[in-house]
């Protein structure tokens, strides 16, 4: 009697498993943790081959074929992702959680010139904000237009280079 009814809930279990409307419980059965909200996605439809490939922990070429900005990044050898040559798990690690922050790194301690980009001068005051933006810190370009296109009292008849005639501490002519 007991091996007949182990038998009959082993067969509703794996039934319900395989059910087509339940696959991404079976993904869930086996993950290590639910995803970060910006990969939620791929969480829901249980796709742990979006990211992974057998064998490996995670596949950096599989996380570039999303992330393209970062993949241009590296390879243009632009920014802080163009210099580094790490693979992506080991900045960014994920299953532990929907309000896990992926990308998370302290402003206070983070050292700028690893972009490529040291801060001198007045940049060394600002806040990230002021050259970033709140969306993220990837900079489209590190040349001075990028930020002060307002400010260019010359209208673009100088050329790009700025640095020509100006430096970080002030916009007075050297």
């Amino acid at each position: 009697m007991k091996k007949v009814l182990f038998s009959l809930l082993s067969i509703i279990i794996l039934g319900s498993l395989f059910y087509k409307g339940l696959q991404t419980k079976w993904a869930n059965l086996v993950s290590p943790g639910e995803l970060s909200l910006s990969h939620a996605e791929i969480d829901k439809s249980g796709n742990c081959n979006a990211c992974h490939t057998r064998g490996k922990q995670i596949d950096t070429e599989k996380c570039l074929a999303c992330h393209k900005e970062i993949k241009e990044k590296r390879e243009t050898h632009l920014g802080f992702h163009g210099k580094t040559t790490k693979e992506c798990i080991n900045c960014h690690t994920e299953h532990y959680g929907r309000s896990t922050d992926i990308t998370y790194f302290d402003e206070k301690y983070f050292d700028h010139s690893l972009t490529g980009w040291g801060l001198e001068g007045i940049h060394k005051k600002l806040q990230c904000q002021a050259c970033h933006g709140k969306k993220n810190y990837l900079m489209v370009s590190a040349e001075c237009v990028h930020c002060h296109q307002n400010n260019d009292i010359h209208h673009g008849e100088n050329g790009r280079d700025c640095a020509g005639c100006h430096n970080q501490d002030s916009f007075k002519v050297e």
